[in-house]
């Protein structure tokens, strides 16, 4: 539950109860119990704040036409708690507190943007690109930098990650300044099925157990077929805009509309049903 900016500061065995930690474990990470106190009072003071700012960039971001659907929502004070922890651990010379959590924790609030079809987060990116100054370049996670879409981003002025679980996503950080002090909104743009893959791996990895060997290839099998989901509707969106356009417009041709056939990832027979499907449809559309 998250607390209201109208309780009383919380103290130290508050937090270490909800931790579930001593003092000691904590220290011996190099981190000083009483500052995460600190910085859990600061935090909840400015709840409030992060939920208006939230608001105000969803409904900014609302205004690009290729986004489907978005979510967003401010880091309970347990999980900021946590993530220092765990930063710590990443960056042991790196040593946060109450004057400068702000200006490294990314994600005090979060965005996620749901697209439907690959090709529109190009859109979705250059519009955040032109609206909000970034804290730095966006990041792209594939599964491959060689592939196209890969080198795209790569083109774009994106660093590209290769994350070896399957994730693919775009991520932007977003410096926004609604008063006085400048805060950071973490922005993921994905696709609905690379939605839908990522919350059940979430589930499943989330949040301190990794998977057996079983689980890890079922995750990859589901990982796979979210990515041919996602060639086929653009396969489906591309086919249907010319398919729309073929009767009026002398110049596409059936080899063209057949194309987009010929890169769906199905079997052979699959295709050559919707070759005939195709062939149909195109003599029964003729002047």
């Amino acid at each position: 539950m998250r607390p209201s900016n109208h309780v009383h500061k919380a103290a130290l065995p508050f937090i270490l109860s909800l931790l579930d930690v001593s003092k000691e474990q904590l220290y011996a990470q190099g981190i000083d119990a009483q500052e995460l106190v600190v910085i859990y009072n600061d935090y909840t003071t400015r709840l409030d704040e992060l939920e208006d700012l939230a608001i105000l960039v969803a409904t900014n971001l609302k205004r690009q036409e290729n986004v489907h659907a978005l979510r967003y929502r401010v880091k309970e004070p347990l999980h900021l708690l946590k993530k220092i922890i765990r930063k710590k651990e990443e960056y042991p010379d790196r040593h946060l507190n109450s004057g400068n959590y702000l200006q490294y924790i990314n994600d005090l609030v979060g965005v996620r943007i749901l697209h439907l079809y690959k090709e529109d987060c190009t859109a979705i990116g250059d519009f955040i690109k032109q609206h909000w100054e970034l804290k730095r370049e966006p990041y792209a996670y594939v599964d491959d930098k060689r592939t196209s879409e890969a080198i795209k981003f790569t083109s774009g002025k994106y660093k590209v990650l290769v994350n070896d679980r399957g994730y693919k996503a775009q991520h932007f950080i977003l410096k926004v300044k609604p008063s006085r002090q400048q805060y950071f909104v973490e922005v993921q743009v994905k696709t609905l099925f690379e939605e839908g893959w990522s919350e059940v791996d979430h589930c499943i990895r989330y949040p301190d157990h990794k998977p057996n060997t079983l689980l890890n290839r079922l995750l990859w099998l589901l990982n796979e077929l979210t990515a041919n989901a996602d060639a086929v509707a653009t396969q489906i969106q591309a086919l249907a805009e010319e398919l729309h356009k073929y009767q009026h417009n002398p110049k596409i041709t059936t080899a063209q509309l057949r194309s987009h056939i010929d890169m769906l990832p199905v079997d052979e027979q699959e295709k050559q049903f919707l070759y005939t499907c195709l062939a149909k449809l195109t003599d029964s559309e003729k002047p």
